[in-house]
């Protein structure tokens, strides 16, 4: 065996990171290549005869050190070919298992096991930890970087590549001309009207009479499609506007321009190849031809706007300055807090230390107590309202704790993600127990079994009425599960109207403005910037308990009644 053959392995105590993993790479190549040369001084040194089996083991093992210098190579390359880590680490293995096969053969001592056993180390947590942090850091580092390339989060961006999608499947079908467009971009001004068989723009808002003249023939045959509507005037003039599957069709022509067609002529024979039955006569294929068809329901369904982050910091801030209610919502009969500006204004608000008093750490203390020890909520006056808006946390008293308690361990784990182990509920003008008959007496029966495996109910809560996030209530403010989203869950705003069998009969709108219902965690802590540190703050001296909130509210449905109360923006 020469000097190669005694290279020591690795530390085995160190962790398996990229470098450590090149070099048992590179280990294991001169490993088995020193047993190839090995196997082929024994061939050189016989001197018998027959040197047919010496000559079978070396070129066994030069076939394996072979395939181990080919491994090896493409572990050392993996950086610049832009292979993942898994990668290099299944190169990595399949080097020491081809050293592994070319001492056996060679018939020396296999010491590249030894390599193996320190690729199958497991890393210890401290690293598990680092690695997590270092992807999160470039997960936020990417995220950073595509918001100020495109200007919108996460969740609006995957809304504009499937809005690219649906518009380049949907604009061809259309069977549209420029001049299409602009016909619907006239209508989008609302300046649009048709008077005297002739489609025109008024040169001002309100004054129809004159104005430039715009494709009588297209307006009609976008009228005709349903693309738009028209409010008929005492004087005989029709105003047009854009219907919803018009204002949808031209945000996706907008998106996929190279869709339309160049010339009228090329847009009449694309709808006339698509159209055109073989059974029909003539002139009814050159009928159907001359009309447009309809959006095809999945771009209609599916298409929504994305919304910039611009525009999602002016939406926070004209809610803000409606001043709602400590952060939560108007109430009438409730004094509200000073606008956004006149908080932000005050310099004592960042001076001033955190209001959150501490929980105890103790490892002996009871879970529930420790989860839903009280804190202090934040001051509305002194903490500025926020780009989103938050709401008051609500405090569980001994005895709603012990409800808590007696609950299952897989409906608590539930109530706690889903954020109903303390919820508030809104202020509701229908008493709590006409809710409780209405939930007795009016729920479908396939209601009730959900509901009651929660503490406070399941179907009642909105997501506006959630209350503070797992990791909050286990005293990790730096998790908050909305500060790792980046953002609030937002509901869509819809339920359900069911008829006495239980079955779905029609959809209810809860908001006729479409404003969505928002779980933002309660707890006070930030759920942006640097996140907090784990220490313990100073102990802040006690205050008295607040009010107790009722645990229980009315069904979601009385937001139909109070839309104004019931949703965050």
């Amino acid at each position: 065996m020469n000097e190669t053959q005694g290279t020591p392995a690795p530390d085995s105590s160190a962790p398996a990171e990229p470098q450590q993993l090149l070099q048992i790479a590179r280990t294991a190549a001169e490993l088995a290549i020193a047993a190839a040369d090995h196997a082929t001084e024994a061939v050189c040194r016989s001197r018998s005869g027959s040197t047919l089996r010496l000559e079978e083991v070396m070129h066994a093992a030069h076939a394996h050190a072979v395939e181990a210098e080919k491994y090896a190579d493409w572990a050392a390359g993996w950086e610049a070919d832009g292979a993942a880590e898994y990668v290099l680490h299944r190169y990595v293995t399949s080097t020491v298992d081809a050293a592994v096969r070319a001492q056996t053969a060679a018939g020396v001592e296999v010491t590249a096991t030894a390599l193996r056993s320190q690729l199958e180390q497991p890393p210890t947590a401290q690293e598990r930890a680092e690695r997590e942090s270092e992807r999160r850091r470039e997960e936020a580092e990417e995220e950073a970087a595509e918001r100020a390339a495109t200007g919108l989060d996460k969740d609006n961006r995957h809304l504009a590549r499937m809005n690219d999608y649906y518009a380049e499947s949907a604009v061809p079908e259309l069977g549209w001309t420029a001049g299409h467009v602009r016909v619907l971009e006239a209508a989008e001004t609302g300046r649009l009207y048709w008077r005297d068989k002739q489609a025109r723009q008024a040169a001002r808002h309100g004054q129809w009479e004159g104005g430039r003249k715009v494709s009588s023939e297209r307006t009609r045959a976008l009228y005709g499609a349903r693309f738009l509507i028209g409010a008929r005037r005492e004087d005989g003039t029709r105003v047009l506007a854009l219907s919803p599957m018009g204002q949808v069709a031209l945000e996706l022509a907008r998106l996929h321009p190279e869709g339309l067609y160049a010339t009228d002529r090329e847009a009449y024979e694309a709808r006339y190849s698509r159209v055109a039955k073989r059974y029909q006569r003539s002139d009814d294929k050159k009928a159907a031809a001359r009309r447009l068809p309809p959006l095809y329901d999945g771009a209609l369904r599916f298409y929504r706007r994305p919304v910039t982050l611009a525009e999602q910091e002016l939406q926070a801030q004209r809610d803000a300055a409606e001043q709602w209610e400590d952060e939560g919502g108007y109430c009438p009969g409730v004094h509200t807090p000073r606008p956004a500006a006149e908080a932000a204004a005050k310099p004592t608000a960042a001076a001033r230390p955190s209001a959150v008093a501490p929980l105890s750490a103790q490892s002996g203390q009871d879970l529930l107590r420790r989860l839903f020890a009280p804190r202090r909520a934040a001051d509305p006056v002194l903490d500025p309202l926020r780009t989103v808006i938050r709401r008051p946390r609500r405090t569980l008293t001994p005895e709603e704790r012990e409800v808590v308690q007696d609950v299952p361990l897989l409906n608590f784990q539930g109530a706690l993600i889903m954020g109903l182990a303390d919820p508030v509920p809104n202020s509701s003008p229908m008493p709590e127990g006409d809710g409780a008959w209405v939930r007795e007496h009016v729920w479908p029966d396939h209601f009730r079994p959900t509901e009651k495996r929660y503490p406070w109910g399941f179907h009642r809560w909105s997501m506006c009425e959630r209350g503070v996030c797992w990791n909050c209530l286990a005293n990790r403010c730096d998790l908050c599960v909305h500060r790792q989203k980046g953002g609030p869950d937002v509901d869509d705003n819809r339920d359900w109207v069911y008829g006495p069998t239980g079955h779905v009969v029609s959809q209810l709108i809860l908001r006729a403005d479409d404003a969505p219902c928002v779980w933002w965690c309660r707890c006070p802590c930030a759920k942006d910037g640097p996140a907090p540190s784990r220490k313990p703050a100073p102990t802040p001296t006690p205050e008295p308990a607040p009010q107790e909130i009722p645990p229980a509210k009315t069904t979601r449905r009385r937001a139909a009644e109070q839309p104004s109360q019931d949703a965050l923006f």
